[in-house]
């Protein structure tokens, strides 16, 4: 499952980069290249019997289980059970993070966190990352930041972690 995931990120990444590159794109929020991302490049990989079989499993600003050590990654005095994140790939159709209980347990395959337009990346992002991804051996995430600079050419930059270990510049355009 993981290398379907690495391989579908790699190919969804390359062809984003293409489009924020190109000179009649005029997205200037992250909100907006997390759409173009999901809509435009991660649903043309959905096909039965792949790990992407459905395009329910791709949710955008969901919630997923909090991780344990959150107070002291962000600074705050408290912290949730769940937190919502910028992409979801769920493993399975139709999946949330709740379970029959209503209580936060359902993992996700996957966690996609964005920086769009910002000159680097914020290590709490990954740190959250690293933590959650201890949790399961079939959970991997990535860190993307992507800059559109004024030749229109998109500049990419991908963490990716898994068990707990960061691979930082996993993949790297410039």
């Amino acid at each position: 499952m993981i290398s379907e995931i690495d391989a579908l990120m790699r190919s969804s990444l390359t062809s984003l980069v293409e489009d924020v590159s190109a000179a009649d794109w005029t997205g200037r929020r992250e909100r907006e290249i997390v759409s173009l991302f999901c809509f435009g490049r991660l649903v043309r990989h959905c096909r039965p019997g792949a790990f992407s079989h459905d395009p329910t499993q791709i949710a955008i600003e969901v919630a997923v289980p909090q991780v344990d050590r959150q107070t002291r990654l962000s600074g705050n005095a408290g912290s949730k059970g769940q937190v919502c994140k910028d992409i979801v790939l769920w493993p399975r159709s139709r999946l949330t993070c709740w379970d029959a209980t209503g209580a936060p347990t359902v993992m996700p395959a996957s966690v996609i966190e964005w920086k769009h337009g910002v000159t680097e990346w914020s290590g709490r992002g990954v740190e959250w990352l690293m933590e959650f991804s201890t949790r399961s051996g079939d959970f991997v995430g990535y860190a993307v930041w992507i800059n559109r600079g004024s030749t229109h050419a998109g500049r990419l930059m991908c963490t990716r972690v898994h068990q707990g270990q960061a691979e930082r510049r996993w993949m790297a355009m410039e």
